[in-house]
């Protein structure tokens, strides 16, 4: 796969590892031996960067600061790039083309469940769910109807002819034990990681979770809220009805988040938050 990468920006040039079979990997969940890249370049993710063995890493601009061992490789959009070598070279590993379902597990009518799917013991099902490739429910979850658990993710980015593309998705979404998902919520699939959601959440109707997302334990998320790609939420938060939550922020512990509120900075702990934009009272 190296050579490929390579080949694909017309360097000759001889690396002396290879990459995982799983070749490509987040910043967020970088692992030695893959492809990577980086927008902006700050002192984190250097230092991110050059904890790492043998990587290949996309960027604007080669920086004196990053190890040696790292093959830089230049381009005008790092991101676009990476996406697109994704997208030509990534071959899904399909595990089990049938899903694997628990004991008393219940799978209402009409329901319709993709490759590499595990459902857990006693967690039910309703009819109409849609739950996509790269799927894990765990055990006495409820998955109530109409909801859509895994589909692509949504971000565009300007291609080189100026015109938008979506990006190339080929993450999952885990929900672990004792979690009601609400009917018609959509749970967006990672770009190349893991949606997560923990044990004991408990999901209102008409929810949204968008790519990269990650919940931890005992949230209460009341109907029609939203919550951006890659938001990070702790644990026994209240989120008040028809609340936003901006992607890329951070949600502490044991906070209320009033009716209608607009979360466009990261929150700590046991804060009272409402407001547009939200702030702390």
């Amino acid at each position: 796969m190296e050579k490929k990468i390579l080949k694909y920006f017309n360097i000759k040039k001889k690396i002396s590892f290879s990459l995982n079979e799983k070749w490509f990997s987040s910043l967020n969940n970088l692992n030695d031996n893959t492809l990577c890249f980086l927008s902006k370049i700050t002192k984190e993710e250097i230092k991110k960067i050059n904890n790492k063995k043998n990587l290949i890493l996309l960027l604007k601009k080669k920086n004196k600061k990053i190890n040696k061992t790292i093959i830089q490789i230049e381009t005008r959009d790092p991101k676009l790039y990476f996406f697109e070598l994704v997208k030509k070279l990534y071959v899904p590993k399909i595990k089990n083309i049938k899903p694997i379902i628990g004991n008393n597990t219940i799978i209402g009518r009409n329901t319709s469940i993709g490759v590499n799917v595990i459902i857990g013991n006693k967690t039910k099902i309703c009819s109409n769910v849609v739950i996509g490739d790269n799927v894990k429910i765990g055990n006495n979850c409820e998955i109530k109807s109409g909801a859509v658990i895994g589909q692509k993710g949504f971000q565009a980015i300007k291609a080189e002819d100026g015109n938008l593309i979506e990006i190339f998705h080929v993450g999952g979404v885990e929900i672990k034990d004792y979690v009601t998902i609400g009917a018609l919520n959509t749970i967006a699939k990672a770009t190349l990681d893991t949606t997560f959601i923990d044990s004991y959440n408990k999901f209102d109707d008409h929810i949204h979770v968008a790519h990269n997302v990650t919940f931890g334990k005992n949230n209460i998320v009341c109907a029609a809220t939203v919550f951006g790609g890659s938001v990070k939420i702790g644990e026994r938060n209240f989120f008040g009805l028809n609340s936003t939550i901006r992607n890329f922020t951070s949600i502490g512990n044991s906070n209320l988040i009033g009716q209608g509120s607009n979360v466009v900075k990261d929150i700590g702990n046991n804060e009272l938050i409402y407001g547009n934009p939200a702030i702390k009272h």
